[in-house]
């Protein structure tokens, strides 16, 4: 059995809950019964489809050897798959974008793989939104944890995630 709890006090969801009062967000994390850690296990669980689904990708900005890396975000639809030839051109960066480690997710987002958040990412965090999203009345994010998640609206993930929209990072 989980325990709700102790999982919305565990410090993604915690985070998340920190940043929806700073910010003064109207929204409810929810905790599943089973795992949101794909987008098919999120759907099964939530009772939705698939592109309904908002996979948080990260990836390591790789600019040069003499500077830090840097991280882009794209937010899929779960039916989706990130054409990251296209995002490379979208965001400059041909060819240096590269898959991270677990390790530098959780350093770059804050969140470990399977619950990188849309929400209370870094100020610098270059985040891109795919519009086939728009789809959908509702989607459902990762909240910080592989079984917790939060429903919004297209419009409230761009706010929210201060993303820049694309028709062209997925296919």
């Amino acid at each position: 059995m989980i325990d709700k709890t102790k999982i919305l006090n565990s410090s993604g969801p915690k985070r998340i809950s920190k940043y929806l009062a700073d910010n003064n967000l109207d929204i409810n994390l929810v905790v599943l019964d089973t795992t949101a850690r794909t987008a098919v296990d999120a759907a099964k669980s939530i009772g939705v489809q698939v592109g309904a689904i908002v996979k948080s990708l990260v990836f390591n900005l790789k600019e040069d050897l003499t500077r830090d890396d840097h991280m882009i975000l794209a937010l899929i639809s779960g039916d989706r798959k990130c054409d990251t030839q296209a995002l490379e051109k979208l965001t400059g960066y041909d060819g240096k974008l590269l898959r991270p480690d677990a390790d530098f997710v959780k350093n770059k987002t804050g969140y470990s793989i399977g619950g990188v958040s849309p929400l209370g990412l870094p100020s610098d965090a270059k985040v891109y939104i795919d519009k086939s999203l728009n789809r959908f009345e509702e989607i459902w994010a990762a909240a910080g944890h592989p079984f917790c998640v939060y429903k919004c609206t297209y419009n409230d993930l761009i706010s929210h995630s201060k993303g820049i929209e694309s028709d062209f990072i997925s296919v």
